[in-house]
């Protein structure tokens, strides 16, 4: 008989699989870097003299010719499963039982901590007990350090290797139970998968070679910049599966992304074509039913019975990539020539269309006969969480005992309890097969304070050098004594240095790298880059050096020098810099704003920071404040005593005014109360909101617009007026819902402050609104956000209604108020006017069986702009179906549509003729643009926006705009724009907090302060922001919309402080004023299981020479130019970026690469939704 495996069996080191290794096993993993391997941990680190468990399982796994009469290991079926299940729990218990040993009871401490121990204790004995931890190491494959290793060295891949405006792509390639290399192999016809999972996975081995070969090799869709793989096991058959996230060369365009990625069936080929082609399509409809076709059934339905998956997807005509959310691949609706795939299931028969189609690649598809999905990869790391999750379910692995008073951490015992394996996992776990792939070498890199680099030790020997004072070398100190000596170039970082060095372990220092310039060690060569491990923001000084060091070089001496200031200590450098919170950031702000502010701006500053700038660990001392900087609020000329006392309490009530429309108090910041407070009057504070006055001391707060007095309308606009002033002031007239459109220039705004200001007049309280806070500032006075006036969340939901007590301020608003303006309503949401509807009714109950409760509702819009924003899907038929025409409201108001363009020459007529043909046409055609409207780069379009240059008032700067479609080309516009200034600079750089943090999570490196710095999702600023005084900036939030201060106000940056941006507005109601701009606390929430929710500290602004097309709605301007590198993708883009201009001879585009009619006319895709009106 067999004696089995023991720990004596010999070690042949010349066998032949030792002498040709497999480059697929974790053993040749060459993305460890001097770290023992799996098999290394199994044995002593002696030369090998015995095999491991691992070893001798390999051993009898192996299939033999002299194996007679059968292999009875791989022929068991599913006794088979069972033993290489058994065994592979051996072998992870065999490696446990290695990192149990005494000796590998490691601990780590610093030196001075080494000291104060030897210090306490007078002598250390060398068996001296201090307690239990065994850990998994990061390169134990599987396990929870291993993934949150991979994942860190991921992310640092793929911000290195991502380019702006290049492709990224998310790949999964699924193993194919049926591939006749499978069966070929088994022993018996009688034999199923099942019996065969060894021959599974060393198929799926081999298609993985090949699957390597086509992508980074044959480059099938692009040159491979860097990439980041994960295998997986399915739960069922419990086949593997990888996921690859890559970057490629190729440019991100809807063309190219056309090319490789295909979520559509493809039109049968005739049968007479005979061509190789039309052979290669017909397998591909062949295949698509087998593995790409998405039914759905009971097990991707969520407990709502809808898809989990999003199936069926919406259709679209084109493709359409979205920088913040996933593509809308080209998947054409029957009725728009989308064909269709008929599959016989028996009897019956199932039509499917595009609609069903999973993402693929026809090359793919055909060469491996087996299911997989390409997607377009979009954001920062959205798609790296799902390619290199954790692939175990339950609590993160870790085991803590506790006897006798020693804490002990078994993390091994408690992964045993909690591991879901399959037979093929065990096969891949025997056979060491790499679960993580990356493009690049990572090198990690340490930080620690100068003097406390970290010394491991096994229990308390090899402590005398540390207590001697040497200690040993490391890359940092290294990395500090070269740079400080001048051996490598000062502009390098730390973490850049293993791409220009490699570190001797041996000696202990930076060598420099030597390429070889064979050109086979170059095609195999593998890029070296470095990471910094994370630090805890608990270790504060630390974490301040590794803030640092992530953004400037140097030694510590040099990190410390600011500006010629030494600092004491890293922390104090690092809130210096900014890069540190900083109880005295508030204190700092007002003196830098009070040598140059106005008292009415400080008091409008003051009340940002009390309002906008609180964090978790800044708390602002609003009384303190207010004592140290009132005199700076009010005018201090002519001012004696008794005056400076009047004029005190007079900016007391302004800044209690500007709480009051934020839904604050002064006693939520424990100022004083004024005297009149508007907390003892309600009545007051309502009156005021309705009825503005002036607060004169030094200037005005208010500023009431007396040119309606004179203005004079058209015919249009006098029919309107009278209608709605009717309404207005007969409460039993019949009309009282009203809907205004028009054109762009046919005087819409123009009507409604018209009746804004006369029905304020004759003592009528209005509530004028809009769905933007840029749209409010178009009001001459008393304008805000609809969400602002009824309390709405920001994600409204049907029936979500606010509670709102009735003798509350902003109760008493709803109630007293007669008009309800809502401009620029088509880019709401139907529920949010719904809600508004419902809200009214409960505030106004005897009044509650009438649409909004009886009250006048003026809503304009033009149809033809953008539509509401619908989450994971830009399709205009997903815009349409929430938009309000599909409300039961909308045939309840009465429709007037003005036609007299006030804006056009009467030799823009059949401009005008051509714009409204643009935003109604339907067909889903391209639409030819004048080729006299094209320029051919981008320089040449930024030369004819800004042809006088920066060096000019700012109401000419009003008058000139640069649109694009997605924010990717906005931030490149606003770069080269920028790059041609040579004004004062500073740089600004935020602090990031989480707020959602797992340090055991497998996707920390997300909740780390370095991968934070590199998220910025929509509407926050960004981590890093280079401004130079002259600069187009916009405001990311709304502050003050009394004074047109809120979400896309454009400014012209003045002044540049270290806690202060002075700047001047150039739109709005307000142009021309300047006001002082403060950091904020920004909040993102990712609301996705995986997302990761922070805080960032930073000024809530962008640079903002280009804006988006959604942005710039609602304003206008005499010089235009439209970058169209990245087609429009959304209903009425096109248009609403055409008509900004008051004339087409002050519009140039920019949209290289398009196709041209006979005429030379470019032709632009033209996205215009279906089902609409145009009232």
């Amino acid at each position: 008989g067999d004696d089995g495996y023991h720990t004596k069996i010999p070690f042949n080191p010349n066998s032949p699989k030792y002498a040709n290794k497999s480059n697929n096993t974790i053993n040749d993993d060459e993305d460890i870097t001097n770290e023992k391997t799996d098999d290394e941990l199994e044995i002593d680190i002696e030369p090998k003299k015995t095999i491991s468990y691992r070893k001798y399982i390999r051993y009898r796994l192996a299939i033999r010719r002299t194996d007679s009469p059968h292999n009875i290991w791989s022929a068991g079926g599913g006794l088979s499963q069972k033993f290489v299940l058994d065994y592979a729990a051996r072998i992870d218990a065999q490696v446990a039982d290695y990192l149990r040993q005494p000796e590998f009871n490691l601990l780590k401490t610093t030196a001075p901590d080494v000291l104060d121990h030897m210090r306490r204790d007078g002598d250390l004995q060398p068996n001296s007990k201090i307690g239990s931890v065994v850990l998994f190491r990061k390169y134990h494959p599987g396990t929870r350090p291993y993934f949150q290793d991979m994942f860190y060295d991921a992310t640092t891949i793929m911000a290195r290797t991502r380019k702006p405006g290049l492709a990224s792509f998310m790949f999964t390639f699924t193993t194919n139970p049926y591939w006749p290399e499978i069966s070929r192999n088994f022993f018996h016809k009688g034999q199923k998968i099942v019996d065969r999972f060894d021959i599974l996975c060393r198929v799926y081995a081999d298609k993985l070679r090949r699957l390597h070969f086509l992508l980074d090799k044959k480059n099938i869709f692009g040159k491979i910049l860097g990439y980041a793989e994960s295998m997986e096991f399915q739960k069922r058959i419990g086949g593997p599966h990888l996921h690859r996230v890559f970057c490629v060369d190729t440019e991100a365009t809807p063309e190219n992304i056309d090319g490789v990625i295909w979520a559509h069936i493809p039109e049968k080929p005739a049968d007479s074509d005979k061509s190789s082609w039309a052979n290669f399509i017909r397998k591909v409809l062949e295949l698509l039913p087998k593995f790409q076709i998405h039914d759905c059934g009971d097990h991707c339905k969520g407990s709502n019975g809808r898809c989990l998956k999003g199936f069926p997807k919406p259709y679209s005509r084109t493709t359409i990539l979205h920088a913040n959310k996933p593509a809308e691949y080209k998947r054409p609706s029957p009725e728009d020539g989308g064909h269709t795939l008929t599959v016989e299931y028996g009897s019956t028969e199932t039509t499917y269309t595009n609609s069903r189609i999973v993402p693929y690649n026809p090359l793919i598809l055909v060469m491996f006969e087996c299911h997989h999905n390409l997607e377009y990869a979009y954001g920062q790391s959205d798609n790296l969480k799902y390619a290199l999750k954790y692939p175990f379910k339950g609590p993160s692995f870790s085991y803590i005992k506790c006897q006798d008073g020693t804490v002990s951490i078994d993390e091994p015992a408690q992964y045993a309890r909690m591991l879901y394996r399959s037979p093929p996992e065990a096969h891949c776990r025997i056979y060491s097969q790499r679960y993580a792939y990356l493009s690049h070498t990572v090198i990690p890199l340490s930080i620690h304070l100068p003097g406390k680099q970290n010394i491991y030790f096994k229990d308390a020997e090899k402590l005398n050098n540390a207590a001697n004072g040497i200690l040993p070398e490391t890359h940092l100190t290294q990395y500090w004594k070269m740079w400080k000596n001048n051996e490598i170039d000062k502009d390098i970082f730390y973490e850049n240095m293993p791409e220009k060095y490699s570190w001797n372990d041996k000696d202990k220092i930076w060598k420099p790298r030597i390429f070889s310039t064979l050109k086979k060690n170059i095609e195999n060569r593998k890029i070296t880059i470095g990471r910094i491990y994370t630090v805890s923001p608990r270790e504060p000084e630390r974490f301040a050096l590794y803030v640092l060091m992530r953004h400037f070089p140097g030694d510590p001496d040099h990190l410390k020098n600011i500006n010629g200031t030494f600092c004491d200590t890293f922390a104090d450098a690092a809130r210096m810099r900014g890069l540190f919170e900083d109880n005295s950031v508030w204190e700092k702000t007002l003196k830098e704003a009070s040598n140059s502010l106005l008292p009415s701006q400080m008091r409008s500053l003051f009340v940002n920071i009390l309002i906008h700038g609180s964090t978790q660990n800044c708390v602002i001392d609003s009384l303190s404040l207010w004592e140290m900087f009132k005199e700076h609020m009010i005018d201090k000329r002519n001012c004696t005593d008794a005056v400076k006392q009047r004029r005190i309490d007079r900016a007391l009530a302004i800044i209690e005014r500007y709480l009051f429309a934020n839904g604050k108090q002064m006693k939520d910041y424990r100022l004083p109360l004024p005297s009149n407070s508007l907390t003892d009057d309600p009545n007051k504070a309502v009156d005021e909101f309705f009825f503005p006055q002036h607060l004169n001391d030094d200037d005005v707060d208010e500023t009431v617009d007396t040119s309606f007095e004179k203005a004079k309308l058209n015919h249009e606009q006098e029919n309107f007026y009278k209608l709605v002033l009717d309404a207005v002031m007969d409460p039993n007239s019949k009309n009282r819902l009203f809907f205004l459109s028009g054109d762009g220039g046919t005087g819409k705004t123009f009507l409604l402050n018209f009746l804004l200001f006369n029905l304020r007049r004759l003592g009528n309280k209005v509530l004028a609104t809009a769905s933007t806070g840029i749209a409010s500032t178009k009001f001459y006075a008393g304008g805000m956000t609809l969400h602002s006036a009824f309390r709405l969340s920001i994600n409204n939901e049907p029936d979500r209604i606010p509670s709102i007590p009735f003798q509350s301020y902003f109760g008493r608003r709803i109630i007293e108020s007669n008009l309800i303006i809502v401009d620029e309503i088509t880019m709401l949401e139907k529920t949010v006017l719904e809600n508004v509807d419902k809200l009214c009714r409960i505030m106004v109950p005897k009044n509650q069986h009438l649409p909004f409760a009886g009250k006048v509702v003026i809503i304009s819009g033009d149809w033809k702009q953008s539509l509401p924003v619908v989450k994971n899907s830009r399709s205009p038929e997903a815009q349409v179906a929430v938009c309000l025409q599909t409300s039961n409201l909308y045939p309840m108001f009465h429709k007037t549509r003005l036609t007299q363009n006030m804006r056009l020459q009467p030799s823009e007529i059949q401009f005008k003729e051509w714009l409204y043909k643009l935003g109604t046409d339907t067909s889903g055609d391209k639409i030819a643009i004048p080729k006299s409207m094209f320029v051919e780069s981008r320089e040449e379009l930024i030369e004819f926006v800004f042809d006088k240059g920066f060096d000019i008032p700012s109401s000419d700067m009003l008058k000139r705009l640069m649109l694009t479609p997605l924010n990717r080309s906005v931030d490149l516009n606003n770069s080269i724009v920028l790059s041609s200034f040579n004004t004062e600079s500073m740089d600004y750089y935020s602090i990031d907090k989480c707020t959602n943090e797992n340090p055991l999570s497998p996707y920390a490196a997300d909740s780390d302060v370095a991968g934070l710095n590199k998220l910025t999702p929509a509407g926050i600023p960004a981590h890093h922001l280079h401004l130079k005084v002259g600069s187009i900036i916009v405001l990311l939030r709304n502050l003050n919309t009394s004074k047109s201060l809120c979400n896309g106000t454009r400014l012209i940056v003045k002044k540049l402080q270290t806690n202060l941006i002075s700047a001047e507005t150039i739109c709005g109601s307000n142009t021309g004023m300047t006001i002082g701009i403060s950091r904020v606390c920004n909040s993102y929430v990712d609301e996705r299981p995986d997302g990761v929710s922070f805080e960032r500290f930073q000024f809530p602004v962008r640079e903002a020479f280009a804006m988006t097309i959604t942005k710039a709605q609602g304003q206008t301007c005499e010089r235009l130019g439209i970058d169209l590198s990245d087609e429009p993708f959304a209903h009425g883009q096109l248009y609403t970026a055409l008509s900004r201009a008051t004339n087409s001879k002050f519009i140039r585009v920019f949209a290289p690469n398009k196709p041209e009619d006979k005429d030379g006319n470019v032709l632009i895709n033209n996205v215009v939704a279906r089902g609409l009106t145009f009232d």
